[in-house]
């Protein structure tokens, strides 16, 4: 009898499982033990038949970063989704940001810590330094994503004379920011949170001996003041759906 021929639907079904595999892998063994042929065992199919899904490790790689960024949205979508204040909504990214983090371990682990030898470990690497261009992205990612949130909390990032990808800076300081820190606030937000999920996901609150959801909770919402101060009178956010 002839073998069934997957459906479209069918294949990316499958190819979804050999990536939330592949995550599994790596958030246990770290990225850089993860091999084509390790998944296929732990995907029970033969490395043959692996390949057929993703042709070399640089498109596993490139796909599997890529279905992490789609659940990544998934969950900061659902932890926005009951808000309308801007600091509400903030915490309600980040949070969700935490515990995608901490749930999908692997794939947050690839999107923000590429392997540093990725290049060189790739049999194709006349492609281009992936590394640096999971790296890129993710940046790109986070100056977008609170580009986006700022304006939209009342904050003037781009007067009209201003180029539409950077910050307007009068716009900036009106708001009590200065002139040269608004990155600087961006970023030490971003850093605070990425040592909180370090912490989380080495278990390393768990020397607290205390509920560690809630503490994290209460981490975030301590932090929340760096980029969007409390007396800031900012208009509720409007998010397009």
């Amino acid at each position: 009898m002839p073998r069934h021929a997957f459906s479209v639907e069918e294949i990316v079904v499958q190819k979804q499982r050999i990536m939330d595999v592949a995550a599994q892998v790596m958030a246990s063994e770290g990225i850089s033990q993860l091999s084509m042929r390790t998944l296929a065992t732990s995907v029970d199919m033969t490395a043959a038949n692996l390949y057929n899904y993703f042709p070399s490790k640089r498109q596993l790689f490139i796909e599997t970063t890529q279905r992490g960024y789609e659940l990544l949205d998934q969950y900061t979508a659902a932890g926005i989704a009951d808000f309308d204040q801007p600091r509400e909504k903030l915490a309600g990214l980040l949070k969700s940001a935490v515990r995608f983090a901490h749930d999908w371990t692997g794939y947050w682990e690839l999107m923000v810590h590429p392997p540093s030898q990725l290049r060189t470990d790739l049999a194709d690497d006349d492609e281009g330094d992936l590394t640096s261009d999971l790296r890129k992205r993710t940046s790109n990612r986070m100056i977008d994503l609170f580009t986006t949130l700022l304006s939209r909390s009342g904050v003037t990032l781009t007067p009209a004379n201003a180029d539409s990808s950077m910050p307007g800076i009068d716009g900036i300081a009106e708001q009590g920011f200065g002139p040269d820190t608004i990155w600087v606030r961006v970023i030490t937000l971003l850093t605070n949170t990425h040592g909180l999920i370090d912490l989380y996901n080495h278990k390393m609150l768990d020397g607290f001996e205390v509920d560690v959801p809630p503490l994290i909770d209460a981490l975030i919402d301590s932090s929340i003041d760096i980029l969007l101060p409390e007396d800031l009178n900012a208009p509720a956010l409007k998010v397009s759906p």
